[in-house]
Parts: C-alpha cells; sequence; structure tokens
C-alpha cells in the first residue's frame, strides 16, 4: 500500500472580496424572508453601524392566521426572538458579519387565505 498525500491548500491568489452594502441588505431581507414565510417585498431592513457590528432594523407584517409549522403555540414575542436570532446567526454564518442588535416591528397584518382545490 502506498500512502496518498495530503491535499495542501491552494496558494492565496492576490486580489479582494468586496461585499457591498446592497448586497448585505439582500442577503438580510433573503433571511427574514425565508425565516418568517413572507415575500421578500413585504420585508424591511435598514443596517446601521454599531461600534463595529451591525444593527439591523426590520419591519415586516405579521401572517395571520398563524402559520401551523412556524408558529404551533407560541406567542408572537417568541416568533419575534426566533427571527432576530435566524438573522444574527445567517449573517454570521454567510457573511461573516457580527449583528449586534436587531429591532423587530411587526407592521401589519398579512392574511393567508387557505385554497380549496377544485
Amino acid at each position: 500500500m502506498s500512502a496518498v498525500a495530503a491535499p495542501t491548500a491552494a496558494p492565496a491568489l492576490p486580489g479582494r472580496t468586496t461585499v457591498t452594502a446592497r448586497a448585505l441588505h439582500r442577503l438580510g431581507v433573503g433571511i427574514v424572508a425565508s425565516a418568517s414565510g413572507a415575500d421578500p417585498r413585504e420585508v424591511a431592513l435598514r443596517w446601521d453601524d454599531a461600534n463595529g457590528g451591525l444593527h439591523a432594523t426590520v419591519t415586516l407584517p405579521l401572517p395571520l392566521p398563524l402559520r401551523p409549522g412556524i408558529a404551533a403555540g407560541r406567542t408572537i414575542e417568541e416568533q419575534g426572538a426566533d427571527l432576530r436570532a435566524s438573522l444574527v446567526t445567517g449573517m454570521a454564518e454567510r457573511a461573516g458579519r457580527s449583528v449586534s442588535r436587531v429591532d423587530l416591528r411587526f407592521a401589519g397584518v398579512r392574511r393567508e387565505e387557505t385554497r380549496r382545490v377544485r
């Protein structure tokens, strides 16, 4: 049996990777929309600087009736805590950004209608 050489790390290439503010905005909107089940067009997000971290202000409608998979027996406050945690962990995992504060506001109501198949 012969020993297989372990792969070595690729040499670093000169250059840089830049993430624009627009890309961070779209990523944050996508994370919140995915976690809440909302349409991305219904999610308003604003980023501010928070001493090196990010401060997010998120506004989205509250879905009614509450979706069974997301809100089964949970309060609005608990749902909000989960959405805030999703944004914090999602930005850290996907963009390597530290979100130090998330202000979440449910503004309005989005009625989810169940449709019957004919």
